[in-house]
């Protein structure tokens, strides 16, 4: 049943919807200008289509408040390749987050709405059914737009994204205080990251596990007269085998912590080895109960994938979710005993202390000292610095498909940003992700980037090749974000800053929005809103300067 949502004004007469699409709306609203896209072969990269991981087309974001409608993105388009980084980057307000923020659906609504657009990842639209999750009117008198949600629609296209979000695409979040639940501890909230996006991992890791194993009783010697030689490669490589040869990664992670912390001394060293490896020893009833977990583990993933086929064929498969949901209930049902108290507890403690120490591991990935104390820590005892890191190990710990990073490095000091650039790196090398980068920094766009989208004012107005952005930017907006910033080639050389600033996107301006602070406008820039031209290979830009072939949509 449709929703009411709360009337919201809108500045001037209903032509400040002008550019959205919404499908029944209760009065008609202008048709939106030609879309500016940018194709395949018009950015340099025909022949790689097959290796587009994200193609955001025409997005248009909007946000209705009380002074007007926020046109926050109107028609934003890029694409991002496996293995490559993209940056995007442009000065505060320009409309950055707001885009990470729509390709994974986590726009506050109200008061935003993504209102028009295609985003494709790996062959889904993540917005298929956009066009029945909401209605728009506008009242003549009060000038206000009304917003109608469909709410089961909205519950469905959220539903919808969990087949994607974390194992498919992750967020870095720009403020981790506020992505972070302060009640559960640290190892709590990246457990439940593991167990979500990995979990069959961890159940088939736990049954496989080998303590019994003739080669564990040498690795645990080999690992304890490390402990004594106190040399530090020698017994993390001796905790490693350790953990091979029981079959179970995290048994060396917690031999490792446990010889550092006896050391040197290393009493009852041994005994606290055996309860390490002890618990890969499995009760009946706890093998039952991974058993079970496995089953429902395969039931999600079918749910995930009748999703993605959803938003591939564009067909509902309404049917196919509710048998699978009924074969879930049922199986919880026909097992309810495993979350009686008393028995709920032991059965998972295998589960919970196995994905403890993938946490731990994960953290020290991030370069996170004492990552056990973190680990068993709130989230309100960690510094800005320490959250961030925390919450770029969450979102590696799935080793997704696209990682958004929004300001990853921003709390943090500049050698741990080193280090985590160098993770994404390897991250990116090791699986082949795709990683959307938006920063500020232009030094880190330098080092890490592929490519580099230039953002304003919600729109996309240059995108090059990241040698050819610093060698011979084309675009106004984008020369004067260069000029901004020290080189090394010229120390003597005077900062120069961008009169203005980013302007209101309730009333924007018309035609090149960036026009009112640009020095080289011209009176076709007040008017005629550029289209993106190809100016080289991979090298496209919106401004009236060039005159080069228009980029094809």
């Amino acid at each position: 049943m449709a929703s009411e949502g709360s009337p919201m004004p809108a500045a001037g007469t209903p032509t400040d919807m002008e550019g959205a699409r919404p499908a029944g709306s209760g009065t008609p609203l202008p048709e939106p200008a030609a879309e500016i896209g940018v194709a395949a072969e018009a950015t340099g990269i025909a022949g790689a289509v097959g290796n587009v991981v994200l193609d955001v087309r025409n997005l248009r974001t909007y946000f209705f408040t009380y002074e007007g409608v926020v046109k926050a993105l109107d028609g934003v388009t890029f694409n991002v390749r496996r293995g490559e980084t993209v940056g995007l980057v442009g000065e505060t307000g320009c409309g950055k987050s707001v885009t990470a923020f729509s390709i994974t659906k986590l726009i506050p609504d109200p008061p935003g709405r993504i209102m028009d657009g295609t985003i494709l990842f790996r062959g889904a639209n993540l917005l298929w059914g956009l066009d029945q999750e909401a209605t728009f009117s506008s009242d003549r008198k009060t000038k206000r737009v009304r917003v109608r949600r469909k709410f089961r629609r909205v519950r469905e296209g959220q539903e919808r994204m969990t087949a994607v979000r974390g194992g498919g695409i992750s967020m870095i979040f720009q403020e981790p205080s506020s992505a972070m639940n302060p009640i559960f501890s640290v190892a709590n909230q990246i457990s439940e990251a593991i167990l979500l996006h990995r979990g069959r991992n961890v159940m088939e890791g736990l049954v496989g596990a080998r303590p019994d194993d003739p080669a564990v009783a040498p690795a645990l010697a080999e690992a304890i007269a490390a402990a004594r030689a106190s040399d530090g490669g020698a017994l993390r490589a001796a905790c490693v085998r350790l953990g091979e040869a029981v079959g179970l990664p995290s048994v060396g992670t917690e031999a490792f912590y446990i010889l550092k912390r006896l050391r040197p001394a290393l009493e009852g060293a041994e005994e606290e080895l055996q309860e390490a490896i002890d618990r890969a020893r499995l009760s009946g009833l706890q093998r039952r109960y991974l058993n079970r977990q496995l089953a429902v583990t395969a039931l999600d993933e079918e749910l995930r994938a009748s999703y993605l086929t959803e938003m591939r064929r564009g067909v509902s498969q309404r049917g196919r979710r509710r048998s699978v949901a009924r074969r879930r209930l049922a199986l919880k049902l026909r097992t309810f005993y495993f979350g009686l108290w008393g028995i709920r507890s032991r059965v998972r403690r295998p589960v919970s202390e196995e994905t403890f120490w993938q946490s731990v591991h994960l953290l020290e990935g991030v370069s996170i000292a004492n990552p056990v104390q973190v680990a068993r820590g709130y989230p309100h005892e960690l510094s800005g610095g320490m959250l961030q890191r925390v919450m770029i190990a969450m979102a590696l710990s799935s080793e997704p498909t696209l990682l958004i990073a929004d300001e990853p490095t921003t709390a943090l000091d500049v050698t741990i940003q080193a280090q985590i650039l160098e993770l994404m790196r390897d991250l990116k090398a090791r699986v082949g992700t795709a990683i959307l980068l938006i920063t500020h920094d232009l030094g880190v766009i330098a080092e890490v980037a592929d490519r580099v989208c230039v953002m304003y004012a919600g729109n996309i107005v240059e995108i090059a090749p990241v040698r050819s952005l610093f060698k011979e930017p084309r675009h106004p907006y984008t020369q004067g974000l260069l000029a901004s910033i020290p080189r090394m080639d010229d120390p003597n050389k005077k900062l120069e800053s961008i009169p203005g600033s980013v302007p209101n996107l309730i009333v924007p301006p018309p035609g090149c929005r960036f026009h009112p602070r640009c020095p080289q406008a011209m009176p076709i820039c007040k008017e005629v809103r550029p289209p993106m031209t190809v100016e080289g290979t991979g090298h496209v830009v919106a401004c009236h300067l060039y005159h080069g072939p228009v980029a094809k949509g």
